[in-house]
């Protein structure tokens, strides 16, 4: 099954690949070969800092451990991908980046129960005291 889905991702990267690098010309297709490559690398190297920084913020209570462990995930992958050669890989491992951002800095978790905006209220029923 891994077999199919890998041979299913060189049958699409190549379709999408071999027209755009003919249309783009060989410089250019070099050229955005090495720079994603190059940035893939970075942001692999990169993942630890983020990791650690986002531990900071699952103690301060930002985020969730679930959306740190999924947007770490989703980082690696797409950095991985960015490193692979071919246009359809990298740009998937761009999408995959910008969820990973987006689940760092969008979706905090729910407030503290000790938030200070919260009234504490006890009803007393009238008929109880007869």
């Amino acid at each position: 099954m891994k077999l199919i889905f890998f041979l299913l991702y060189i049958f699409v990267e190549i379709i999408i690949t071999i027209p755009l690098a003919s249309a783009m010309g060989v410089f250019y297709t070099f050229l955005e070969i090495v720079l994603s490559a190059f940035f893939g690398i970075v942001m692999l190297l990169n993942t630890p800092f983020k990791f650690q920084d986002s531990i900071h913020r699952i103690m301060q209570k930002r985020l969730s451990l679930s959306t740190v462990s999924l947007a770490s995930t989703v980082r690696i992958l797409g950095a991985f991908l960015l490193i692979l050669p071919g246009f359809f890989g990298d740009t998937v491992g761009v999408i995959l980046l910008i969820f990973s951002a987006v689940l760092l800095i969008g979706i905090k978790i729910s407030p503290d129960k000790d938030d200070e905006d919260v009234i504490d209220v006890e009803i007393i029923d009238d008929n109880s005291r007869k």
